[in-house]
């Protein structure tokens, strides 16, 4: 089915609105209100089709209302959003969207204070971090009663849980990013299958102004190895969990990071090097896949599964943008925007999501970009970044016990000890500071 897409000024677009919502013919795709999809681009963007819209057979189910949706998405983004909306209604041109654009160092905020209110959007994009304490306030739906298990199991398993808390589902990722094992084909032809492999094809390929690995060790960059091992950072209440054998094991396969090659702490020295095209692994983020793909050239680059690890692998952790639902959702509204989440989740709008830059969140789904096919392989072995409030208070006690590790010769039990202690006292502290009211 062809489509055609226009481009309306913020004039045009109210008129066509005007036209449709005075009519007395059936509704057809595109209504939206004079804020959908404003960006900090002047230009509206809309998606229409020259064929008639679908109308609901006999014995299905007619699914109207109106969605408002907020985001953060920027220009570069919103055409896939644009797209997705209006594929979604050439389905369902019952429902009718409302949709703006709030920046993102607002989107929380706002989102807190409307809803508080009685208003808000009825679906939310926005960081999976931002659902336990919006939870907590009362303004989410658990989404646990909607989701069928084929949705979910459809779904990158460390993304999904980011909306697990406190017992509930309370949102569902929709685009993935985290840490991932970066290769240079041109120096190291192979991807390692375990460790050990891994120490071989990297020392092997170190000769001359060549070095096969320089791997990152601080926490955000190592700490999901804790997992990868079998061992916990944080319990269901947010408590250390690490300072036990697993945290030993730990902490002794990123003192073997040695014997991969040298390594760096809380610099970007590693991903410069990479970049100069004569080392062949690091440690990095899927967001500077562009940035690496151009400096070393995209036919090189490669990013690999993780490697067995003794009785475990590694592992990098698994960072996610999901969708909200609003805890004031009711009637026609929330039953359509649950319909929409859906159909965001499906393969159709997931492959066009993919075309923009967003990795998608379910797994079995043919890309047409290789490394970020690649990538979608290797988050599947990743590890939930976890998403408690508390999470705020351990990521510089572990780098200070990792540090202290690594440059001073901590033994390993009392580092990991020292940074329990830390986080303990640091917890308290937290738990008796009251939440701000929104």
């Amino acid at each position: 089915m062809n489509r055609k897409t226009f481009f309306l000024t913020g004039a045009l677009l109210t008129l066509f609105i005007l036209v449709t919502a005075c009519s007395s013919a059936p509704p057809t795709p595109g209504p939206v209100s004079t804020e959908t999809l404003s960006t900090p681009s002047p230009t509206q963007e809309s998606n229409t089709t020259g064929e008639p819209a679908p109308t609901s057979t006999p014995g299905q189910a007619l699914i109207r209302g109106t969605i408002t949706l907020w985001h953060s998405w920027d220009e570069t983004q919103v055409p896939a959003l644009v797209q997705t909306i209006a594929d979604f209604q050439a389905l369902y041109p019952d429902v009718q969207f409302d949709v703006l654009y709030v920046p993102i160092e607002d989107l929380q905020a706002r989102f807190e204070t409307a809803t508080s209110e009685g208003g808000g959007p009825t679906i939310l994009l926005g960081p999976a971090e931002w659902g336990p304490s919006l939870y907590d306030q009362g303004t989410l739906a658990d989404l646990a009663d909607l989701a069928s298990s084929d949705l979910l199991d459809s779904l990158n398993q460390a993304a999904l849980g980011s909306g697990e808390y406190d017992g509930a589902l309370i949102s569902l990722p929709q685009a993935i990013r985290g840490v991932v094992l970066f290769r240079n084909q041109r120096i190291i032809a192979e991807p390692p299958a375990s460790f050990n492999n891994f120490i071989t094809l990297a020392r092997t390929a170190t000769q001359g102004d060549f070095i096969g690995a320089v791997l990152e060790r601080s926490f955000f960059y190592s700490g999901a190895n804790l997992n990868g091992v079998g061992g916990m950072l944080m319990d269901a209440n947010g408590n250390p969990a690490f300072n036990n054998d697993k945290g030993l094991e730990w902490v002794d396969l990123l003192q073997a990071y040695n014997q991969v090659g040298p390594t760096e702490f809380l610099n970007d020295n590693d991903l410069e090097r990479f970049k100069t095209g004569k080392v062949g692994f690091v440690i990095d983020g899927t967001w500077n896949m562009g940035s690496l793909a151009d400096a070393i050239g995209p036919d090189f680059l490669t990013i690999d599964p993780w490697p067995s690890y003794q009785n475990g692998y590694m592992s990098g952790y698994v960072q996610s943008e999901n969708l909200f639902l609003s805890s004031k959702a009711e009637g026609d509204n929330k039953t359509a925007a649950w319909k929409f989440i859906e159909y965001f989740l499906s393969s159709p709008a997931q492959a066009k999501l993919a075309e923009f830059g967003h990795i998608p969140a379910v797994t079995a789904l043919d890309v047409k970009d290789p490394l970020m096919a690649q990538a979608m392989k290797a988050l599947a072995g990743g590890t939930t970044y976890p998403t408690l409030p508390q999470m705020s208070v351990y990521t510089t006690p572990l780098n200070s016990a990792l540090k202290s590790i690594f440059d001073d010769g901590v033994a390993p039990q009392d580092a990991l000890q020292t940074a329990a202690d830390t986080i303990q006292q640091a917890l308290q502290e937290f738990s008796a500071t009251p939440s701000p009211a929104p």
